[in-house]
């Protein structure tokens, strides 16, 4: 278990040091014994129910993550703390080349697992949310220094972009089998409804500031598709339009698969590991799709063998813009005219769901507490987005549990996190957190998620299955 222990933490120290990386936000529940929805991270944990149900309310969840904006740095601030101007500099000069945000968002609308003889079935029905985004600092640098810090062919102002967010619905069936007193499997099948999609395969843009003449030229190369509900549509001329015809049958319409596995092995009374995969699959987008395509027009003067070159204007020109408003009207819708979108009808597409990596190290100092160590990641694209967190989990007066987190993640080294469960009955009601002190500087936080529910033990509710020396009661 030593060595277990030790390729844990030097796994962490690897993954957390690679600052290109972003994070991965981890809840609390994750760790949480007496919570149904731990099954989440871990489907091979054996739960000590007979039977849970949940109706709606049984798993709310909302993650956040950001790894480089703060509010801090977007302004100057007198002797009271009040913002004063706006410092794009300081801003700028506070971002790295590869920036994040991202959110993730899901809703458990139908939760049953039923104890079989070996193990437990489990069935989920939930809607999720998920969204993307990495950006550089160019933009943000373009807009505090001006074209006048990006002079000379060689030393252009670049802005990249990459967008990708989803809706879909998931429908899982899982199964929890106890092989024997050390090992035991879980996995779940998962079938996926697309409900939208909005993914970038390219946007870019580029500004060249003559070294001579000061004359501006820009590039730019946009390309994104997208899945969407049928009431939003491109006519015949090309345009959007949200109008169209709604039914059922869109819910259904864009078919997936995913997968979960794990393992869990119990080395002895005290020491456990687990080892997981989630979200192993892809989304078929089949169904009223279109594409989203940006590049120069020619629309006159400022068009240049496909780029917007602007070499100024004469003096009658700049006169009629302060003066003339009808001029003026005409100006900026011409130039709107250069970077216009362009939509397409296209074929089918597939997208990849957001993998995630799981390895732990439990050690119970007895059946009522639990501290535990893990190394967790998420496959975003080409990137890797990974998170350490060491974990304390306690069973107090037979009805009441507290489970105390902190997570290190590349940028954010602050996230303690607290979940707290009380059984009243029948019921089981949850609140858990990832970053307590996020809470005191919301407009500051890295990350920040957020799980609340309400479950049922049915069928036997007073009956845990876990005795005095903490092994479940079938395999005694």
């Amino acid at each position: 278990m030593k060595k277990i222990c030790r390729l844990l933490i030097v796994g962490a120290i690897a993954l957390t040091s690679y600052t290109t990386v972003h994070a991965q936000n981890v809840s609390p529940v994750d760790f949480m014994r007496y919570n149904p929805y731990q099954m989440n991270a871990n489907p091979a944990t054996d739960l000590p129910y007979q039977s849970v149900m949940s109706l709606v309310v049984g798993n709310i969840g909302l993650d956040v993550q950001n790894t480089t904006l703060r509010y801090d740095n977007f302004f100057d601030f007198d002797a009271q703390g009040r913002p004063t101007t706006l410092n794009l500099r300081q801003l700028a000069n506070s971002l790295n080349e590869d920036n994040y945000l991202g959110f993730d968002a899901n809703i458990d609308l139908f939760t049953l697992y039923r104890r079989l003889k070996k193990g437990m079935i489990t069935i989920n029905y939930g809607v999720k949310a998920q969204g993307d985004a990495r950006y550089n600092d160019g933009l943000f640098k373009l807009l505090g220094y001006g074209n006048g810090a990006f002079v000379g062919d060689d030393n252009p102002a670049e802005i990249h972009m990459n967008l990708n967010v989803t809706g879909y619905q998931e429908l899982a069936v899982g199964y929890q089998w106890n092989v024997n007193e050390q090992l035991s499997l879980g996995g779940k099948a998962k079938l996926l409804f697309g409900l939208a999609n909005i993914s970038t395969d390219a946007f870019d843009a580029q500004l060249f500031t003559d070294a001579d003449t000061y004359a501006l030229r820009m590039k730019e190369d946009v390309a994104m598709k997208a899945s969407m509900p049928k009431v939003i549509y491109v006519d015949k001329q090309g345009q959007l339009k949200a109008n169209g015809p709604f039914s059922v049958g869109e819910l259904f319409r864009n078919p997936g698969f995913g997968v979960d596995f794990a393992a869990e092995y119990r080395f002895d009374d005290r020491f456990s590991a687990v080892a997981a995969i989630h979200d192993l699959g892809f989304i078929h987008w089949g169904k009223n799709n279109l594409s989203m395509t940006g590049q120069v027009n020619d629309a006159g003067q400022f068009y240049d063998n496909g780029d917007f070159l602007f070499n100024g204007l004469d003096v009658d020109q700049v006169q009629s813009l302060f003066s003339d408003d009808w001029y003026r009207e005409r100006f900026l819708d011409t130039l709107q005219q250069y970077f216009q979108v362009e939509f397409a009808p296209m074929e089918k597409y597939n997208t990849a769901l957001h993998t995630n990596l799981l390895l732990r190290g439990n050690y119970d100092l007895n059946p009522q507490n639990r501290f535990s160590a893990q190394v967790q990641g998420r496959f975003l694209g080409s990137g890797f987005r990974p998170a350490f967190t060491v974990a304390y989990c306690g069973s107090f007066w037979n009805n009441f549990n507290v489970c105390a987190t902190y997570t290190m993640m590349p940028h954010s080294y602050d996230n303690v996190g607290l979940g707290v469960s009380a059984m009243i009955e029948t019921c089981n009601i949850y609140l858990a957190t990832n970053n307590l002190i996020g809470l005191f500087k919301p407009m500051n936080m890295s990350g920040f998620n957020a799980h609340v529910g309400i479950v049922f033990n049915l069928w036997i509710p007073e009956q845990r299955l876990i005795d005095e020396s903490g092994k479940p009661d079938y395999l005694e």
